[in-house]
């Protein structure tokens, strides 16, 4: 990745002398990239520009600084997705605008520039939706009035309690079941997510390829944040249901086999109707 552009051509090479510091620099990148595989993205970042400074400012350097200006950028963006700085957002959008302007210095073919200035322009416009969002000033709550509470009428409160627990038992399943599925769906985006991160099977100059493997990466960030959210709060409320509601079953089993009864009673001097219960 960090040579020259046109350091294939031997006139070129005559003319001008390659650049001392582009191992070194190349070097460094290679260690920003491990640490941007093992989600260290701060390391990434002050690796990578330590090797954009070493890259000098020529021509023949051009689309080296270019190419490094976009992994800086995605580095900030995958930052955001950890500590939600939106300095971060701030910076990426800021490297994203300066890549926009170079990219004719990376695809001559006029068609694929601009496809790939279609796409970085697309990238850049989700960024300041997302900054429009963080800084818009939180509407004030629109105040509830509060509910009107009905006299309890008399046994009211034996009425509850004699209500049947099968409807809880069946929504606790319902939502505890529910809850288990979105966990099923962290556990998908957490995977997504870790695959995401390693670009070392792609090319440095694939700017697609790294494009989509950052797209599959915040996607899987966000079923893993969706699942580990929603089965956290699913999966306990569905059991907490199904709990009350076996209990309030076994209530009225007790209050049931309490209730005095009627029941035929046969005796040698004759027969005629009992009443039963237990106390």
């Amino acid at each position: 990745m960090l040579a020259p552009a046109n350091a294939n051509d031997p006139a070129a090479a005559d003319e001008a002398p390659v650049d001392p510091n582009l191992e070194t620099a190349e070097t460094i990148f290679r260690q920003g990239q491990a640490k941007y595989e093992t989600a260290d993205y701060a390391g990434a970042i002050e690796l990578w520009t330590a090797a954009y400074a070493l890259v000098g400012s020529s021509t023949e350097n051009a689309s080296i600084k270019a190419l490094l200006i976009y992994n800086l950028a995605q580095a900030h963006l995958k930052a955001f997705d950890l500590d939600k700085d939106k300095i971060h957002l701030k910076q990426a959008l800021q490297l994203l605008q300066s890549f926009r302007s170079n990219l004719s210095l990376l695809h001559e073919d006029q068609e694929q520039l601009a496809t790939e200035t279609t796409k970085v322009e697309a990238r850049i416009a989700e960024i300041e939706g997302m900054l429009a969002d963080l800084e818009r000033p939180a509407s004030e709550p629109t105040p509830v009035p509060a509910p009107t509470v009905e006299p309890a009428q008399d046994g009211g409160e034996a009425d509850e309690d004699l209500r049947s627990g099968t409807p809880l038992i069946a929504a606790g399943g319902t939502v505890a079941g529910l809850g288990a599925l979105l966990g099923v769906v962290g556990i998908v985006g957490g995977l997504m997510a870790s695959n995401a991160n390693d670009i070392s099977d792609l090319a440095p100059d694939d700017l697609s390829g790294r494009e989509d493997r950052f797209a599959s990466g915040r996607a899987g960030n966000t079923m893993l944040i969706v699942g580990s959210v929603g089965a956290g709060v699913l999966v306990p409320t569905g059991l907490a249901l199904v709990v009350v509601g076996v209990l309030r079953n076994k209530k009225i089993d007790r209050r049931s086999a309490a209730l005095p009864r009627f029941v035929p009673s046969v005796s040698p001097s004759g027969g005629g109707l009992a009443i039963s219960g237990r106390f």
